[in-house]
């Protein structure tokens, strides 16, 4: 009986990672070029902004940046490192994943990237976080991953540095199930 009860459980853990796996979104951009203010893909609403005022300079969908590094791939989302990429999920999510390259080649870049993640509901601030950006092989660059409890919305901003622009790619995030393309 015990036996059949471990069976039973590793089955049901097996079965909830499987179904957990399928609920991962990667989004990569592969969308006509579009502004990233206003974009709407796939659960997320995006907005830019630069100083604090809506900013068309950061496009998704483009070929623009570094090429091919560890983390992007063409097409991705590139604009002013001087700007405020915003992300609104349909959905909260308890992952958020994605690749960054910046516009230098002097690594390391420490604490370079900003990312603020905000709770759903009264969308205060659960946690910032910082990612130091190394070579990657070319551009200086790297790869975030949040898995902890829900979030709604998040900022990625970046520390000032020898660079002026960015290229973003490969978002992953939690969507549920029914929510898939």
């Amino acid at each position: 009986m015990r036996k059949r009860a471990l069976l039973i459980a590793i089955f049901l853990l097996i079965c909830s990672q499987t179904f957990a796996d399928k609920n991962i979104f990667i989004e990569t951009y592969t969308i006509p070029t579009s502004p990233c203010e206003g974009l709407v893909s796939d659960g997320v609403t995006y907005s830019f902004t630069v100083g604090g005022a809506l900013s068309l300079d950061c496009n998704a969908g483009t070929f623009v940046g570094p090429g091919i590094t560890n983390d992007i791939n063409t097409p991705n989302i590139e604009g002013t490192s001087a700007g405020v990429l915003h992300l609104m999920f349909d959905h909260p999510t308890t992952e958020v994943n994605f690749g960054v390259a910046l516009s230098t080649f002097a690594s390391p870049q420490t604490n370079s990237v900003v990312v603020n993640l905000y709770r759903p509901g009264a969308g205060l601030l659960r946690q910032e976080l910082f990612l130091t950006a190394t070579n990657d092989p070319g551009f200086v660059g790297g790869h975030f991953d949040y898995d902890g409890p829900a979030v709604k919305s998040v900022t990625i901003q970046f520390a000032s540095g020898p660079y002026s622009r960015f290229a973003l790619d490969n978002l992953s995030y939690f969507r549920p199930p029914g929510q898939q393309k």
